[in-house]
C-alpha cells in the first residue's frame, strides 16, 4: 500500500480535532478523509502503517547488530 503520509496526517488530525470539539465540521473533515482514501479503509491504512513500522524496526535492529559487530572487531 502506498499512501501519501504528508497528506494523510493533517486529514486525520482535522477529523480528530473536530470529533473532540464536537464540531459541526466533523462530517466535512470525514468526507475529505474518505475522498483521499478512496476504497481503502482507515483500518487498512492503520494496519499497513503498523506493518511498515514493524519492518523499519527490524531493519534498525539489524543495522544495530551489524554496528555492534563492527565495533567489537
Amino acid at each position: 500500500m502506498t499512501i501519501d503520509k504528508q497528506k494523510l496526517q493533517p486529514l486525520l488530525w482535522s477529523v480528530v480535532a473536530s470529533w473532540r470539539a464536537g464540531s459541526d465540521a466533523l462530517e466535512r473533515h470525514t468526507d475529505a478523509l474518505d475522498e483521499f482514501l478512496g476504497e481503502t479503509t482507515v483500518e487498512e491504512v492503520a494496519l499497513g502503517l503498523l506493518d511498515e513500522i514493524s519492518q523499519l524496526t527490524a531493519r534498525v535492529r539489524a543495522a544495530e547488530k551489524q554496528l555492534k559487530e563492527v565495533v567489537h572487531v
